[in-house]
């Protein structure tokens, strides 16, 4: 174990950086983490913990012998932390090999162009809690992101996650069904959901017009209030529901 003290330190200076650089994270295939609740988490789930940043006062459960243990003051510790509160440890998590494409079965979302870390995090966590079996990523922000990992209270560590382009869904021997209000769209308790992608769009724009020409067929979730549509966190977290009832 090591200890340090300033926030100049090489160690605090590659957290810090991998927090903010995506490119880098790709590049060094790590990503940063933060709060004692999400390294249990990750503990629990088997991820790959490289490296930890510690309040040298604080507890930490048992880590992995391989991983690199650094302890410091707090100020340092929450130095690095988006938002200037680190809850007391960072850690640095090896990235899992990307989801491949294109699936041969199994349910997916697929996330166009979504920009807002917390809701892609959402969305990985409602993709866990029905036992999807992935989520792809069109442009999206980076899902590993400190803010996007948080919003996902673990559920990155293990769902599986992957990229591709829209013009790759033509490979797909599976149907895609666009989350979208139109004419022709479909109720979502009328979708048969058995191996397929589920497609949500950009917060503001919507699906791209790339993705509704591929996909089979429109679906959209009967509201009966006077709202014209759901937050696309809250739109898949119902969809998600409807996904796994065909297999409860």
């Amino acid at each position: 174990m090591k200890h340090i003290t300033s926030r100049k330190n090489d160690v605090v200076t590659r957290y810090r950086r991998l927090g903010a650089d995506s490119l880098l994270r790709k590049s060094q295939g790590l990503y940063l983490c933060y709060g004692i609740k999400l390294l249990e988490e990750a503990l629990r789930s088997g991820a790959d913990i490289v490296s930890v940043l510690a309040d040298h006062e604080l507890s930490l459960p048992p880590l992995p012998q391989s991983a690199e243990v650094v302890t410091a003051p707090v100020d340092v510790v929450d130095s690095v932390a988006p938002g200037q509160n680190s809850q007391g440890v960072l850690f640095l998590i090896r990235m899992p090999k990307s989801l491949g494409f294109p699936p041969s079965k199994g349910r997916f979302f697929l996330l166009d162009r979504l920009q807002d870390p917390g809701n892609v995090g959402s969305i990985l966590r409602t993709a866990e809690a029905f036992a999807l079996s992935g989520v792809y990523l069109i442009d999206c922000c980076d899902p590993f992101s400190p803010k996007t990992a948080r919003a996902g209270m673990g559920a990155l560590f293990r769902v599986p996650v992957g990229f591709c382009r829209a013009d790759d869904l033509a490979q797909l021997a599976l149907p895609v069904y666009a989350a979208n209000i139109s004419p022709d769209s479909r109720p979502v308790g009328q979708i048969d959901f058995a191996d397929c992608v589920v497609a949500l769009g950009n917060e503001g724009s919507g699906l791209s017009s790339e993705i509704l020409s591929l996909a089979n067929a429109g679906l959209e979730i009967p509201m009966p209030g006077q709202a014209e549509s759901l937050g696309v966190a809250a739109a898949a977290a119902v969809i998600g529901y409807h996904m796994r009832q065909e297999v409860m």
